[in-house]
């Protein structure tokens, strides 16, 4: 009979050997490349600078005061919830490849800028998504006082479902194999609308009323 194979040891050396050879790395590069480093963080400032301003620039069209909101408004509104890491991200990887950074910086960089991504489309569709049920809510037919007690579970539906699609997007953008956890999470899915198809029926028909408008407020 052949032994039970031993799992691999890291060793503390090869640990150290490698992160000398990353040094080394890095070293070489700024060396060569110094002046395109240094254009490249000059450039990933100002279009960091640049996206706050466009931020805060959305963020005065957006009245959060005003009874019913417009379309504007309500972009204006998603765009404002634009986050610094994204920011960040998105000005790093615009500029990493004018720097001729290594590999391992490229991958980081690429890493941290899907992250990045995912989470902010999902920021971004649910600000608009609820911002539309509110709009029709808020109308002048209507009066919302139904939606209105409703609007915080239409929230955390909102934010599950699309937080969730965003991490499952995210892992297989990188690499990682979603088969079973999307197996998973569909199974789980039904369980929780079998569990909870009272609550949702009524979300359903809210929703339903407010959009389809079979009849407006005063009429008898």
């Amino acid at each position: 009979m052949t032994s039970p194979r031993k799992p691999p040891t890291i060793q503390m050396s090869d640990v150290s050997a490698q992160f000398n050879a990353m040094i080394d790395v890095n070293r070489t590069w700024f060396q060569t490349h110094w002046l395109q480093i240094a254009i490249a963080i000059l450039v990933g400032a100002l279009i960091i600078i640049a996206l706050h301003a466009v931020r805060r620039y959305v963020r005065r069209l957006y009245q959060p005061g005003e009874t019913s909101r417009r379309w504007p408004e309500i972009f204006a509104h998603a765009a404002s919830r634009t986050t610094n890491f994204f920011i960040a991200a998105t000005a790093a990887k615009l500029v990493d490849g004018y720097a001729h950074a290594p590999i391992e910086l490229a991958q980081t960089i690429n890493f941290l800028f899907t992250i990045a991504a995912g989470f902010q489309v999902a920021i971004w569709t649910r600000e608009i998504t609820l911002g539309v049920i509110e709009q029709r809510a808020q109308s002048e037919h209507y009066s919302g006082e139904t939606i209105a007690n409703a609007m915080g579970i239409i929230r955390l539906l909102v934010t599950v479902v699309l937080f969730g699609i965003a991490i499952i997007v995210i892992l297989g953008n990188l690499g990682v194999n979603i088969t079973g956890l999307v197996a998973g999470l569909g199974v789980g899915g039904i369980a929780i609308g079998l569990a909870a198809q009272g609550i949702f029926a009524d979300l359903s028909a809210a929703l339903a009323i407010i959009f389809a408008r079979p009849f407006n407020k005063g009429h008898v």
